[in-house]
C-alpha cells in the first residue's frame, strides 16, 4: 500500500485509462501530437500505439520511427504514458513477418494424424512417426514390408506465424521487435517508454501443437520418449490420461518460461514494463491449444490482462483466474482491454456497466478497444467503436476517465484478501483434450467452475483459483495455510473435477491433517474416477478425498463456505441473497488521510434496478460514500448497527454501481445524503412527450445504395458494400461509375445549404442532376477522413442525382496479401487498400422522412421497410421526444437540444423534487430548468434533483441529447438488428474478397431508438 495519502481528486496518470490508439492510415506526426492532446483533455493516461489494418506508413520504417519520437516526447511533455505494442497487426511474435519469413523451425506447426494403408505411405513428408493402428511406435520412418493399415503422426506448418515454444524464435522475435526500437530511439525517449504490449502470443488456434522442441523437453521433464506416446494425444489408450496431462503442463511451462520468461526479463534488462494479454481465457477447452495454461502465462506480466469482446457480461472464470495469478504475484495493477465489438451504439451507461463488473472482481486498468486515427475505409467496421475524438459526446469523456482512475487506484493500492481458495480443474479438461467427442466433458467442467464462481460472487465470498502449474512453482503449505506466492488461504473448495496434481494433493493432506477446511462438489459425470498426475489414486487417497465434506450442488458448498465466514459482507434483496451483485473491497492504512475498507458494489443487471440490504462488517462507526465521478466522500443517513455489521438499504440503477468507505476515524465535516428510490416516488405531474427541436447539430443521412457500372458496363442497382468485393476479384484496375438517388420532399428548404459528406473525394469526379461540380474541400465533418463538399445549386424537388466517377486501382501486393489471408489472420489484419468504396452522406438542417412500414425490434432498435425523403428543417420541429428517429433523424449523429413549457401551480411547485425519465438510446442527457443547468446523467438513475429551479407558473424545461455514430454508421442490415457483437463483417451483404461469409441481411434500415420518455415530476 502507499505510505502517501492516496488523494482522489486527481488520479495521476499512470492510474488512467490507456487506449488501443489503431495507428491504421498515413501518419503525421502533427496529427499524432495533437490527438495526444485530446487525450489527454479527456483524461486518458496513457496509450498503446498499435499499428492496425489501413496503415499506410510502413511498419518500422524511419517515417514510423519519427512517428513513435514525436508520441513519446508529446505524452512527456502531458505527463502521459507512452506505450509501445509489438507487432504489426495480432497476433504478436510475427515480428510484422520477419520471424515466420524465416523458415520452418521458426514457422507455426500443427500435430497431425491420419490412418492410411501402408501401400500408400510413399512420398509423405514432414512424417513425425510411424504407428500400428492401435499406437505402437513402428520408427520415424516406415520400413520396408509393412503392410496393411497404419496410422501416421505428422506436422502440418502454418507459414504466417510463429513457433512460440522454441526459446530460439522468442529471441529472434525480441531481436527484430524490441531490440530494434531500443536500439533506434534516442536514449532521452526510450527511457520515457514506459514499456511494451503484447496481444494473444499463442501456440495453436487450430488442433494439437507441435514444435521441435517438444521431443527433447519432453524427455527432459519426465525422462520418458515423446514419440512412443505421442497417439496417446488423440486415441483413447491405456496411459492417456497421464501422457495428456504431461504433454499439456510441458506446453504451459514452456511456453511460460521461452516466450513469457524471456520477454519479461528482457523489458527488466532494459526498463520497460510489459502487459497485455493472452486468448482464448475464458473456458478450460478454449485455453488449452492456445496458451495450455493461461494463468501460467500471467506470472511473467508486469501488468497482467485479459481483454473481453462484445457487449456482454465478462467472463467471472476468465476475470478471477487473472485476478488470481496477479495477486499470488504481487501485481498490483491489472489491465482488460474491453469494449470491442460492442457496436457504434456502446455509450457511457455500458461503458460502466461492463467495466464495473471487472472492478468488482479486482481488475482495475481500462484499456479501451479502440481509438481510430481516421475512420477512413475499411477502419470505421474495425470492431467497433471507435472510442475518440470523432464520437459526438468526446467533450463528456473525460468524466467516465476520471472514475475509471479514481476506482482502479483504489483497487490497485488497497490491501486485497481472501480466505477461500478454489482448485482449478483444467488438468482434468488436459485429460479429457482429445480429437474424440470429449468436448462435452471440458465443457462440463468448466461449466461447474463458473457455477460455483458464480455462487461464491454472489454470496460476497472472495476467492482465488489455484492452477497447477503456478503452484508447482510457487505453491507450498505454511503456518496452517496454503499458501501461493504472495496469498495465503484458510479454506479450500475442490470444484467437480477428476484429477489432481501430486503436489497439490500432498498439500492438502497436511493442510487437513491441521485442521483446514477443504470441501468438495460431487463430480456428477464421473462419479467414481479419481486420479493423482493423469494416474488411478491409491486406495489411501481415495479414502482421504471420500472423507472431505461433499456437496451435491455448488450453491450447496457456497453456502456451506458463507456459513464459515461469518463477518463477510451481505447484500440481500427482498431478504434473500442478491444474486446480480458481486463486489470487493481494499484496505487502507491512508486513503487521503485516514485508514479504514473500502467496499466496491455493482449491479450486473443492465436493464434492472435492485434495492438492496448492505450489512457490511463493522470496521468503523459510519458508512461513507464515495462519489468515483468527484472522489468527493459522503456520510451515509440511515445506517442501523446489527452485531458485527452496519446495516443500510440501498438503490442501484440497472448497471449502477456503489462504493463505501467504513473508517474508525469517521469524517466529521462531509455533507450526510440519504439515498432514495426516486422511482418509486409518487408523481406530482407526468408529462407527455410533446418538445420541440431548439436546436440540434447538422442533420445526417446515409447514402447505403446506388445503381453502379465498371468500365462503362451494364448498370447494377446494388447496395454500395458489395461492390468494393466484387471489384477486388476482377484483380485489375477501372473505371467506376455510381449514381445515388435521393428524394427532396416540396417542405425540403431548398435556401439551406446542403453538403455531401464523402471519402477521398480528390480522387472522385461529381455531377449533381447532370450538372458537373468540382469537390470544394470545406472541412471536416466529425473524422478528418469524412469531408464536406458543397452541393452546387441544381437541386430539384423530387428525384436528385448524384453521380460520381472514380479510377479503381490496388497494388499487387493487394491481392497476393489477400491470398494469405485466406489462410491466416496475421495477413487479415493487416490489410490495406489503395481504392476503397463507401457509402456517402448528405448534411444540412432538414428532416429525413420515412415512407414505409416500420417494425419494432429487440435491443431498443426498430427497422424500417421503404424509403426515405428530406423535408422541412428539424430546428423548431415540433416532435414526440419518445422516437427522434421517426420524428425526422433515423440517421443524426451529435448533439439535439428540446424544449418544452410547463405551466405549474404554487402546490406543485413545492411538492416536486425530482424530475425523472426513462433514457431512449442517447449517450447522455444534460437538463436545464429555467435556464439554470440542472444535471448531467449518462447512467441510471435517470433522475434529477430539481426544487431548487422550479417556480410557480410557467417553467422551461430544456434537455439535450447526446448520441454516438450508430444510427449513421451501422450496421444498418443486419438480419438480427441491434447486434451486440459488431465485427468487420456485419457490415456485409455478400462473402467479403477472402470469402468470408456474411451474416444474414434484410434490406430495412434498423435504427436505435432515441429520444426521452415516461418523464415525471415526484
Amino acid at each position: 500500500m502507499m505510505k502517501q495519502p492516496l488523494e482522489l481528486a486527481a488520479p495521476p496518470a499512470d492510474y488512467r485509462p490507456i487506449p488501443f490508439w489503431s495507428w491504421n492510415e498515413k501518419l503525421e506526426p502533427e496529427v499524432l501530437r495533437e490527438q495526444i492532446r485530446q487525450m489527454h483533455d479527456a483524461g486518458i493516461g496513457g496509450f498503446f500505439m498499435h499499428a492496425r489494418g489501413g496503415l499506410q506508413t510502413a511498419y518500422l520504417s524511419p517515417e514510423w520511427m519519427s512517428c513513435v519520437e514525436a508520441c513519446i516526447d508529446e505524452a512527456d511533455k502531458l505527463g502521459m504514458n507512452a506505450w509501445l505494442y509489438d507487432e504489426n497487426g495480432w497476433p504478436s511474435g510475427f515480428g510484422g513477418g520477419a520471424v515466420n519469413g524465416l523458415g520452418v523451425k521458426y514457422q507455426q506447426k500443427y500435430l497431425r494424424y491420419e490412418f492410411l494403408d501402408a501401400a500408400e505411405a510413399g512420398g509423405r513428408t514432414d512424417t513425425i512417426g510411424w504407428y500400428t493402428p492401435e499406437g505402437e511406435l513402428i520408427g520415424k520412418t516406415l520400413p520396408a514390408g509393412v503392410e496393411g493399415r497404419v496410422l501416421r503422426c505428422y506436422f502440418e506448418v502454418n507459414p504466417y506465424y510463429v513457433d512460440n515454444l522454441d526459446p530460439e524464435v522468442v529471441a529472434e522475435f525480441l531481436r527484430v521487435t524490441h531490440d530494434y526500437y531500443y536500439r533506434n530511439l534516442p536514449k532521452r525517449l526510450s527511457r520515457r517508454l514506459k514499456g511494451i504490449f503484447t496481444d494473444e502470443p499463442q501456440l495453436s488456434r487450430n488442433g494439437f501443437l507441435w514444435s521441435f522442441v517438444l521431443e527433447e523437453e519432453y524427455w527432459k521433464a519426465y525422462h520418458r520418449e515423446l514419440l512412443p506416446e505421442l497417439p496417446m494425444l488423440f486415441l483413447g489408450m491405456p496411459g492417456s490420461d497421464a501422457m495428456r496431462i504431461r504433454f499439456w503442463s510441458l506446453a504451459a511451462r514452456l511456453f511460460s518460461r521461452n516466450f513469457m520468461q524471456q520477454i519479461r526479463e528482457w523489458c527488466d534488462e532494459h526498463g520497460w514494463m510489459l502487459t497485455g494479454h493472452h486468448v482464448l481465457e475464458e473456458t478450460c477447452q478454449g485455453q488449452i491449444n492456445s496458451n495450455g495454461s493461461v494463468m501460467a502465462q500471467y506470472r511473467w506480466y508486469h501488468i497482467p490482462g485479459m481483454d473481453h469482446l462484445g457487449r456482454s457480461e465478462p467472463s467471472p472464470v476468465a476475470m478471477t483466474q487473472l485476478v488470481s495469478a496477479a495477486m499470488q504475484v504481487g501485481q498490483k495493477q491489472i489491465l482488460s482491454e474491453s469494449f470491442a465489438l460492442c457496436g457504434w451504439n456502446f455509450n457511457f451507461s455500458g461503458m460502466l456497466w461492463m467495466f464495473q463488473q471487472q472492478f468488482a472482481h479486482g481488475v482495475n486498468l481500462p484499456c479501451q478497444h479502440l481509438q481510430g486515427y481516421s475512420l477512413r475505409g475499411l477502419r470505421k467496421r474495425d470492431y467497433p467503436a471507435s472510442l475518440f475524438v470523432h464520437q459526438p459526446w468526446w467533450g463528456d469523456y473525460r468524466q467516465i476517465n476520471d472514475a475509471f482512475a479514481r476506482i482502479g487506484m483504489m483497487l490497485a493500492e488497497g490491501k486485497a484478501s481472501a480466505e477461500v481458495l478454489v482448485l482449478h480443474p483444467l488438468s482434468t479438461a488436459w485429460m479429457h483434450y482429445s480429437e474424440c467427442d470429449r468436448l462435452k466433458a471440458m465443457e462440463f467442467y468448466t461449466e461447474g467452475l463458473k457455477r460455483l464462481t458464480v455462487e461464491l460472487d454472489s454470496l460476497q465470498i472472495p476467492h482465488h483459483y489455484a492452477d497447477e502449474v503456478l503452484t508447482s512453482e510457487l505453491g507450498s503449505f505454511e503456518d496452517g495455510k496454503i499458501r501461493i506466492g504472495r496469498m495465503a488461504y484458510s479454506l479450500v473448495v475442490i470444484p467437480q473435477l477428476v484429477n489432481l496434481s501430486s503436489q497439490i494433493l500432498t498439500m492438502l493432506e497436511k493442510f487437513t491433517e491441521a485442521g483446514g477446511i477443504v470441501l468438495v462438489v460431487r463430480n456428477r459425470l464421473e462419479p467414481e474416477k479419481l486420479t493423482v498426475d493423469g494416474e488411478p489414486a491409491s486406495q489411501q487417497v481415495r479414502d482421504w478425498f471420500a472423507s472431505l465434506p461433499a456437496y451435491d450442488s455448488e450453491a450447496a458448498a457456497a453456502e456451506t463456505v458463507a456459513d464459515l465466514l461469518p463477518d463477510r459482507v451481505r447484500i440481500t434483496e427482498h431478504g434473500v441473497p442478491a444474486r446480480r451483485v458481486v463486489g470487493t473491497f481494499r484496505d487502507f492504512d491512508n486513503l487521503e488521510g485516514r485508514s479504514g475498507r473500502m467496499h466496491f458494489i455493482t449491479n450486473l443487471q443492465y436493464n434492472q434496478p435492485c434495492s438492496l440490504t448492505i450489512a457490511l462488517p463493522r470496521t468503523g462507526r459510519q458508512v461513507e460514500v464515495i462519489d468515483p465521478f468527484s472522489g468527493k466522500f459522503s456520510i451515509l443517513s440511515g445506517v442501523r448497527h446489527s452485531g458485527n455489521h452496519l446495516v443500510f438499504d440501498y438503490p442501484l440503477a440497472a448497471g449502477e454501481a456503489a462504493i463505501f468507505f467504513v473508517s474508525p476515524h469517521p469524517e466529521k465535516h462531509a455533507p450526510k445524503i440519504r439515498v432514495e428510490d426516486v422511482f418509486a416516488l409518487e408523481p406530482v405531474r407526468r408529462l407527455d412527450s410533446a418538445f420541440t427541436v431548439e436546436h440540434a447539430s447538422e442533420n445526417l443521412f446515409t447514402l447505403d445504395r446506388c445503381r453502379y457500372r465498371v468500365d462503362g458496363g451494364e448498370w447494377i442497382d446494388e447496395h454500395v458494400c458489395v461492390i468494393h468485393a466484387r471489384l477486388l476479384r476482377l484483380r485489375r484496375p477501372c473505371d467506376l461509375e455510381m449514381e445515388f438517388r435521393f428524394n427532396l420532399a416540396p417542405d425540403f428548404d431548398f435556401s439551406a445549404p446542403l453538403s455531401l459528406v464523402a471519402e477521398t473525394p480528390e480522387r472522385c469526379e461529381f455531377a449533381l442532376n447532370g450538372h458537373r461540380f468540382d469537390a470544394v474541400d470545406s472541412g471536416a465533418v466529425f473524422d478528418q477522413a469524412f469531408r464536406r463538399i458543397p452541393l452546387p445549386a441544381a437541386l430539384i424537388g423530387g428525384v436528385n442525382v448524384l453521380s460520381i466517377r472514380t479510377r479503381y486501382t490496388q497494388p499487387e501486393e493487394v491481392y497476393a496479401k489477400l491470398e494469405r489471408a485466406r489462410q491466416f489472420e496475421t495477413e487479415y489484419n493487416t490489410l490495406c487498400f489503395d481504392s476503397e468504396v463507401e457509402s456517402v452522406y448528405l448534411a444540412g438542417n432538414f428532416s429525413v422522412r420515412h415512407i414505409g412500414r416500420e417494425e419494432e425490434l429487440m435491443r431498443g432498435a426498430e427497422r424500417f421497410h421503404g424509403r426515405f425523403e428530406l423535408g422541412a428543417p428539424m430546428t423548431g420541429a415540433a416532435v414526440d421526444a419518445a422516437d427522434l428517429v421517426r420524428a425526422g433523424m433515423p440517421f443524426f449523429a451529435g448533439k439535439v437540444t428540446l424544449a418544452r413549457e410547463i405551466d405549474l401551480t404554487a402546490d406543485e411547485a413545492e411538492s416536486i423534487r425530482y424530475l425523472r425519465f426513462a433514457a431512449v438510446g442517447a449517450n447522455s442527457y444534460r437538463v436545464w430548468i429555467n435556464g439554470e443547468e440542472a444535471g448531467f446523467r449518462f447512467q441510471g438513475p435517470y433522475a434529477l434533483r430539481i426544487d431548487s429551479f422550479l417556480r410557480a407558473g410557467v417553467n422551461r424545461i430544456e434537455v439535450e441529447l447526446t448520441t454516438s455514430l450508430r444510427n449513421l454508421l451501422g450496421p444498418h442490415h443486419l438480419d438480427e438488428g441491434e447486434s451486440y457483437g459488431v465485427n468487420t463483417r456485419s457490415f456485409d451483404k455478400e462473402p467479403n474478397a477472402i470469402d468470408n461469409p456474411a451474416p444474414p441481411w434484410n434490406d430495412g434500415y434498423c435504427f436505435v431508438k432515441l429520444g426521452l420518455r415516461d418523464i415525471v415530476l415526484a
